[in-house]
């Protein structure tokens, strides 16, 4: 049995107070917070000298403050310190010393995690009675924890812990003990929060047909209970397996059946399936039939957004049946809905999904048809429309009468000879990606000589040494492998995910990168790509990219056209510091009470460090006012905010993004806000040559489309170069890394070898890729 707890510890500042005799209980409090946080960390990162040092220091201060529940994680954790270092009677007598004191204050749950870490213990010494009467112990003691309904949610959690984890055999015997309790006390959600359980875990083993059977019996539950929204689901379900399994024909009849019980708001996705269905079982005219029925509906509805997604799916149909010629024609009218869209100013549809659908059908044919430039240059184009989409703009060339605020004349729709002068111009290797579902990963790898080549890479359990194919689903597991806030602990995880996305996105072009070291590297990225750090990624030998490489990335290579305009007009001559505002209160979701964002203490230290070493003001607090700020940004050569800089569109005006500020109400200086100073008379737009937004967006692991949004709208309003934090782990010592990249950046122009080298520098001292990878060069090199 493997150790599976995974302890909720607040995230706490690295920078301890002083410790000393004259401290109060609050900053001693304070610091035994901090070295628990601390001592956690290096457990995790394998330091487990470091870590039992941290944690024993945790445990006098607790014990001094007289916090028996801080002293009695600090003991479960210097237990679990010796248990991993095999060290099991002394992590035993630390496992009974916290039971006692959990069993004081009556902390059950704490109990049951200490009996079964006790068991475990035994049982690697051997003692299968001792681990037995523990297993025991904690059984019970669930079953005494509230009722029942809590004791099935319980067993169910512990079946994600294994799931999570990928052992799968004893998550499906959890969550068959959920489904017994829930059944025995009549707890229906529980018991299709089980099975649904059970019928996932069966289909990652690939038991197709128990995953089948255990959706059969969710099925009868949820007809028996008359709840057509599960019945509904359970039919996507089963239909989805037997798709997997390949076996269509069954899977059109589940799809069949869901399509009868969908309302209009989800019909769209479900003909979606049931033609795709069709089109793999090469029932072509019943696919045609079903995407031209919904085409003509939405024409007679005058529904664009519908009309749009209708051809992509009959565009589908098309490709798979060699027929590419239609499926080009029906394209080009699909891209035609979606700039008709976006010229429509009363549009409020989100279009971006679907319009991203049609460039990589686009893309899928050309490749198909051995034109890999002509599908660079469509995936471009892709690029650009996204921008356009994001920023709600419209190219020169376009319409006038719509009011839409005009690109910058640098945006365009570009050649493959305007692709090539860029790389030319840059000096620099340019990688473009592009995420194609049913085809792999496109990249094209555009040499500074302007040379073009194209791989194409299939993501299989050979490169991603996991039976995990998906991209999006390797992206996302990164905030908790780097334990971004959180204290999940990585041996959990079996494999890493920056190896997996090495061999995915490096590896295969790994002959094309230069070897200079002082070539930099530019990527262009795509969706879920916007989310990796790239300078992270790591090879099989042990050794990151950014030590290889100077990294940066843009959305789209035209957008480094623009950064390169942009810098020949910036100007300036202060450098404006912020650091931990007073935060402002932020409503995350409509209809929901504004909160106010957590403060960053350690920005607060960042910002004073790099004022000091520019011999300048800090913004701090309430200082650091929208009022104060927004004026100065004008006069400004470099803008340093470390403060939160990545955000949803909290004020819901239509482009993502934002800068917090002090001012409860009034301190979010949003993107679009930020774009309004692009058609200001000259000596109100910004001339700043460089942007360092250092934290990320609060409460999440990695940035969301507010990067994109907040750098763009820096970058058209007249800044050629962002450095955007993809994360706000709070406890990430950034302070070193910013003011080792300004004291490179004095002596270096080039902003990608001054990150590097910070990079660098910062990794000698904090190891954890968290505390300096997620820091991405966006725009111009210089």
């Amino acid at each position: 049995m493997k150790l599976h707890l995974l302890l909720t510890i607040t995230l706490l500042l690295l920078f301890p107070l002083p410790a000393n005799s004259n401290q109060s209980i609050d900053a001693q409090q304070y610091r035994a917070n901090l070295l628990l946080n601390l001592g956690n960390r290096q457990l995790t990162n394998g330091q487990f000298k470091s870590a039992l040092a941290s944690l024993q220091e945790s445990l006098k201060l607790y014990q001094i403050t007289g916090d028996r529940t801080g002293e009695a994680t600090a003991l479960f954790r210097i237990a679990d310190a010796y248990f991993t270092l095999g060290r099991y009677r002394t992590a035993i007598n630390f496992y009974k010393q916290s039971l006692q004191l959990t069993q004081d204050f009556a902390n059950q749950s704490m109990t049951v995690q200490i009996f079964e870490h006790l068991s475990n213990t035994y049982t690697n010494l051997g003692d299968e009675k001792l681990a037995k009467k523990y297993q025991e112990q904690a059984t019970a003691l669930k079953k005494d924890i509230g009722n029942p309904d809590r004791e099935a949610a319980f067993l169910g959690n512990v079946g994600l812990d294994h799931d999570a984890v990928t052992e799968y055999k004893q998550a499906i015997a959890f969550y068959s003990q959920q489904f017994t309790t829930a059944k025995e006390n009549n707890n229906y959600q529980l018991q299709i929060d089980s099975l649904q359980n059970l019928a996932a875990t069966y289909r990652k083993l690939g038991q197709y047909s128990q995953a089948i059977a255990i959706y059969q019996q969710q099925l009868k539950l949820a007809q028996e209970l008359n709840n057509n929204t599960i019945v509904s689901l359970t039919f996507k379900q089963i239909a989805e397996t037997y798709q997997t399994q390949g076996d269509f024909k069954a899977a059109i009849a589940f799809y069949q059946q869901q399509l009868q019980l969908t309302d209009k708001t989800q019909k769209s996705e479900v003909i979606r399936q049931l033609g795709r269905a069709y089109t793999f079982a090469k029932e072509y005219e019943q696919a045609i039939a079903l995407y031209q029925e919904q085409l003509n509906s939405a024409k007679a509805n005058k529904d664009n957004y519908t009309q749009g997604t209708a051809l992509n799916n009959l565009a589908f149909v098309y490709l798979n049946s060699n027929k590419f010629d239609e499926a080009k024609t029906i394209l080009e009218a699909s891209i035609k809905t979606w700039t008709s869209l976006r010229l429509d100013l009363g549009n409020t549809i989100d279009y971006a999904t679907e319009q991203n659908n049609t460039y990589r059908l686009l893309q899928q044919i050309l490749i198909t048809q051995n034109q890999p430039e002509a599908a660079l240059k469509i995936a471009e184009q892709g690029s650009i429309m996204t921008f356009l989409q994001l920023m709600g703009m419209r190219l020169d060339s376009e319409p006038k009468d719509n009011n839409l605020k005009v690109a910058h004349k640098s945006i365009i729709i570009p050649t493959i000879i305007d692709i090539q002068k860029i790389a030319k111009s840059k000096k620099a290797t340019l990688v473009k990606y592009s995420i194609i579902p049913d085809d792999g990963l496109y990249i094209w790898v555009i040499q500074p000589t302007g040379k073009i080549t194209f791989r194409k890479v299939k993501p299989t359990p050979e490169n991603t040494f996991t039976s995990t194919q998906n991209i999006s689903e390797i992206v996302a597991s990164i905030p908790k492998y780097l334990g971004i806030n959180s204290q999940e602990n990585q041996a959990k995880q079996l494999v890493n995910p920056l190896l997996q996305l090495h061999q995915l996105l490096i590896k295969p072009i790994i002959d094309l990168l230069p070897e200079n070291p002082q070539t930099p590297v530019i990527f262009i990225t795509q969706d879920e790509l916007h989310f990796v750090p790239f300078s992270a990624l790591i090879d099989i030998s042990g050794k990151y990219l950014i030590e290889k490489h100077p990294i940066s990335t843009v959305p789209a290579i035209q957008i480094l056209q623009l950064a390169k305009e942009q810098r020949s007009r910036t100007g300036g001559s202060k450098v404006v510091v912020v650091g931990n505002p007073t935060m402002p209160k932020i409503s995350h979701a409509i209809n929901q009470a504004p909160q106010p964002l957590p403060q960053l203490i350690n920005s607060e230290q960042e910002a004073l460090a790099v004022a000091d070493l520019f011999k300048t003001k800090a913004f701090i607090g309430s200082q650091a006012s929208k009022a104060a700020i927004l004026p100065l940004l004008p006069k400004a050569k470099i803008i340093h905010l470390a403060t939160y800089g990545v955000l949803d569109d909290i004020k819901r005006q239509g482009i993502p993004g934002g800068i917090a500020l002090a001012g409860e109400n009034t301190g979010l200086l949003t993107a679009s806000e930020i774009l309004n100073l692009y058609n200001q008379p000259k000596g109100k737009r910004l001339h700043a040559r460089l942007a360092f937004i250092s934290a990320g967006e609060p409460g999440h692991g990695s940035i969301g489309n507010g990067v994109l949004g907040l750098s763009l709208a820096l970058m058209t309003s007249g800044v050629p170069s962002v450095i955007v934090s993809q994360w706000a782990a709070p406890d990430t010592p950034t302070s070193v890394l910013t003011t080792e990249f300004y004291r490179q950046l004095k002596q270096n122009p080039n902003k990608a070898q001054a990150l590097q080298q910070a990079m660098l520098a910062t990794m000698k001292q904090y190891p954890n890729p968290k505390d300096w990878a997620g820091f991405n060069l966006i725009g111009e090199l210089h």
